[in-house]
């Protein structure tokens, strides 16, 4: 589990700092956010699924499937030749991504008791903490000395390390048990987000807001999704159960994970950008301003996991909710004369308010069901992490391109101001407007994630309130010691 850690960490921090620079050697810019979205449309759409499969055929063999999706996802996209391609084979990776990190967060969840669970996060968060200092330095490295593609064979070795010691060392009892797997179901949330997608980013893109096809896309992602909703009220076995939904401690939480996805996903995807096209930056330097918020996170999440039993989950919920808020004040408040410090202190303030939030968050969940719900539940949050990501990467896209469109009056030739050595042959001129045009964009998601921050603290407010034992499942409230014994 700590070597898949270790690979998500990595996919997610050395790939975002290498981005800027793939765009500049592929171009199409216009379609940098469907780099992420593609990633985060398959990896979340099929969370919930494995979930189901994790409970109904063990977390082991759905571990080890995922991983193998993951890692071949990875080499195609070091082998893309056009930006097409390195969308399709993202979305590859995203299959794979889809199941390693909610079945890894199950299988702790079993290792695990209540008390132990908290304490426990401090080393997953440690090694969290070492590969995401690694991956922004790395990625930017590589990308700067050799080729962005190693990029994503770096993930290869990390991939079968988690997979051959899964395999080897995890004991697990064998799951028998009859099932109707919710294929239909999975298909309709598919193309239900990706139609939302579609229209969020093309709508400003390429085609305009009131474009038929935009409406079109809009209007299937409804239809879709609606009937998505009545599939899963009426199949044997949903693989995203709505009962789950009725508990106030499951809603809470899920709206929570949508707070801490848009916020971690978008400022990964952007801040490297800002770092690049405005500061005049290199990939290493982009790279550099991630490290921060890596750093930040899991100290903030291992005090988390030791307080909660003390101070409950809410208190801690909402401490986090108030300081990342902050941190995405500083963001907004960054301009072309700020410097790359100011960057890293903003998103040093970002990373301690999503590691005080995130601990509290999927402990609760998986406390406050029983074990054969456990990889549902840990997987739902998971969903709702990753969908707020990828809708916020595609509006956030759908804003940058308005503001590239409006300023520098074409969205493609900004990938100039992303590669230094192009960037230094422009016309002062038409450098400023393209700096001016992403600087006002940029600035504009900012101000986005600091107000969808102030939500999070909102959210957090409404958590049940209460102690961790009061709020758990009653197989929970007196856990044996010594853990599941696995």
């Amino acid at each position: 589990m700590l070597a898949s850690m270790f690979l998500a960490a990595l996919e997610a921090t050395a790939v975002a700092t290498a981005m800027p620079t793939v765009v500049a050697e592929l171009g199409n810019v216009e379609r940098y956010s469907w780099a992420f979205s593609a990633y985060l449309l398959t990896s979340t759409t099929t969370v919930p699924l494995y979930g189901k499969l994790a409970d109904l055929y063990g977390r082991k063999r759905i571990f080890n499937i995922a991983v193998v999706l993951f890692i071949a996802g990875s080499a195609l996209c070091g082998l893309s030749g056009s930006f097409a391609q390195l969308i399709l084979f993202r979305a590859i990776q995203g299959l794979g991504a889809g199941g390693v990190m909610p079945v890894s967060v199950t299988i702790i969840g079993d290792i695990y008791t209540l008390e132990e669970r908290g304490r426990v996060q401090g080393l997953f968060s440690a090694v969290w903490a070492v590969a995401s200092l690694i991956g922004p330095a790395v990625g930017g490295i590589v990308t700067d000395l050799a080729s962005w593609r190693w990029v994503f064979y770096f993930n290869l070795p990390f991939g079968v390390l988690a997979a051959v010691m899964v395999h080897r060392f995890l004991a697990e009892e064998e799951t028998r048990r009859e099932h109707r797997l919710d294929v239909a179901g999975t298909l309709l949330l598919t193309l239900g987000v990706l139609l939302l997608l579609l229209a969020l980013q093309e709508g400003t893109a390429a085609w305009g807001w009131t474009d038929v096809r935009t409406l079109a896309a809009f209007a299937g992602a409804v239809a879709a999704l609606a009937v998505f909703l009545r599939q899963e009220l009426a199949a044997p076995e949903p693989m995203l159960p709505l009962d789950l939904f009725r508990d106030r401690l499951m809603a809470v939480a899920s709206l929570g994970a949508v707070v801490l996805g848009t916020l971690l996903f978008s400022l990964t995807a952007y801040v490297p950008m800002f770092v690049q096209g405005v500061l005049g930056g290199t990939a290493s330097e982009a790279g550099a301003t991630l490290m921060p918020m890596s750093l930040g996170w899991p100290i903030a999440s291992t005090l988390a996991g030791w307080l909660l039993l003390r101070t409950g989950y809410r208190s801690l919920m909402v401490f986090g909710a108030a300081i990342a808020f902050g941190g995405c004040l500083l963001l907004a408040g960054l301009d072309a004369a700020s410097s790359r410090s100011d960057v890293m202190l903003a998103m040093l303030v970002v990373g301690v308010g999503l590691g005080f939030v995130s601990t509290p968050y999927i402990v609760a969940v998986q406390t406050a069901v029983p074990r054969d719900r456990r990889g549902v539940a840990t997987s739902a949050q998971q969903f709702f992490r990753t969908i707020g990501g990828a809708i916020a990467v595609a509006v956030f896209g759908g804003v940058l391109n308005a503001y590239l469109l409006r300023e520098a009056g074409t969205g493609i030739s900004v990938q100039s101001a992303l590669d230094r050595t192009v960037r230094g042959s422009l016309d002062p001129e038409r450098l400023s407007h393209l700096v001016v045009g992403l600087g006002a964009g940029l600035h504009a998601i900012y101000l986005a994630a600091a107000v969808v921050a102030l939500g999070g603290v909102v959210i957090a407010l409404l958590f049940p309130g209460g102690s961790a034992v009061s709020l758990a499942h009653r197989d929970e409230q007196a856990p044996m010691p010594g853990g599941a014994g696995h």
